[in-house]
């Protein structure tokens, strides 16, 4: 029986004391903060290389002339960098950047003003609101006519309702002895 014990007591939740469901509770709390900030930073990371693609390429020349930009300040980046500004990028580094971002921003909306002059487009006419509708103006509408047409023909083919119509009480008469009405 102690076997079947056993077996029952490893089926059973785990037991824990305050402490160490606050620690674990802790635990969790961080690592799924780790998660989210981890998640946010890749999906910027994620966007930044998008743009990267979708921003059109210079020439090879400005591209280079960038390029040594770039490696002259990062050989001076250490000898600016003070320790007030440990973690933070150099001013240098951060006006090149928004320079480059200007840029950017400046070929797009360019690109913007060209597909907007290519693509002319009729505008639509803008309503002053709701208009009156006079319907003993408006031509009865093509289904009325065929639907009293086809009536029409209807009734000239079946000779036994034109009969009924004609003669009611003889119909009266032909159903009340048939048994249908009493």
């Amino acid at each position: 029986m102690s076997n079947r014990e056993k077996d029952y007591d490893s089926d059973a939740p785990e037991e824990f004391t305050a402490e160490q469901g606050i620690q674990l509770d802790e635990e969790i709390q961080k690592v799924q903060k780790d998660n989210k900030a981890r998640v946010v930073r890749e999906g910027k990371e994620r966007r930044r290389l998008w743009a990267q693609r979708k921003t059109p390429r210079s020439s090879k020349r400005s591209e280079d002339k960038q390029g040594e930009g770039i490696q002259d300040l990062a050989e001076t980046e250490p000898e600016k960098e003070s320790t007030a500004n440990v973690g933070m990028l150099p001013s240098d580094i951060v006006e090149l950047l928004a320079s480059r971002e200007k840029q950017v921003f400046l070929s797009d909306s360019e690109d913007e003003k060209a597909e907007v002059k290519r693509n002319p487009t009729k505008k639509k006419k803008k309503s002053s609101g709701l208009e009156t509708v006079i319907l003993n103006d408006m031509p009865p509408p093509e289904c009325l006519k065929n639907s009293l047409e086809f009536l029409k023909k209807r009734k000239t083919q079946v000779a036994r309702s034109y009969a009924v119509l004609n003669n009611p009480n003889k119909a009266l008469r032909l159903l009340s002895t048939s048994g249908l009405l009493k």
